[in-house]
């Protein structure tokens, strides 16, 4: 509404200014008093239209949203793993993460240089039909870290507890060691679990 005013206020003084020049020249003194009127009040508009005007510190800010930003269900994500302890259950089979070491030789085998050798200790419980198996396969856990990289079990290197794959019937339980070779200077490393054709779960790794 300020401004509007400000505006007619403004258009109204120059129409008035017009109107006493052209009064003036043509000596007409009606026409001059009549134009001075219009240029008084269109000052007095102008001015009630800019002080009228809100300041920017007089607006109302739009208050912040109180509904959190969506975050994804924890374990679906590596950005947001299931915590070392916690226990990861698809279909019939439930993962749990018991520990890791790093290592820098195992069986007198060693890493490339600037690697290290990972060993995380995992648990896998078969919670399906006694009376039928399930296949465990130590190719469906990768592990990721800070970097992004995604790396793959090492088959050909095991500690002395190594995780055995193959058929368990339901109702078993077994753990072992899955290792990898990652670059010594990775961090907040996650397990990856393959457990469907297109689903992907994700653990903690201490």
């Amino acid at each position: 509404m300020g401004i509007a005013l400000g505006i007619i206020g403004m258009l109204a003084t120059i129409a008035g200014i017009v109107l006493l020049i052209i009064a003036l020249v043509k000596k007409r003194g009606w026409g001059v008093v009549r134009s001075l009127a219009i240029v008084v009040v269109g000052i007095i508009l102008f001015f009630v239209g800019v002080f009228t005007t809100p300041t920017p510190e007089g607006v109302s800010p739009t208050p912040p949203s109180e509904t959190p930003p969506a975050t994804s269900e924890v374990g679906k994500s590596r950005l947001n793993p299931v915590p070392f302890g916690s226990s990861l259950t698809y279909g019939d089979q439930r993962v749990t993460v018991l520990g890791s070491q790093q290592l820098t030789e195992i069986d007198w085998s060693s890493p490339d240089e600037g690697n290290v050798y990972l060993a995380v200790k995992i648990k896998v419980d078969f919670l399906g039909d006694p009376s039928k198996t399930n296949y465990l396969s130590k190719s469906d856990f990768d592990v990721v870290g800070n970097s992004g990289y995604v790396y793959e079990y090492e088959w050909f290197v095991d500690t002395a507890t190594p995780l055995e794959g193959g058929d368990y019937y339901g109702g078993a339980t077994t753990s072992g060691d899955l290792v990898y070779e990652i670059s010594q200077n990775e961090t907040d490393m996650v397990l990856i679990w393959h457990c469907g054709l297109l689903a992907e779960r994700f653990l903690e790794i201490p």
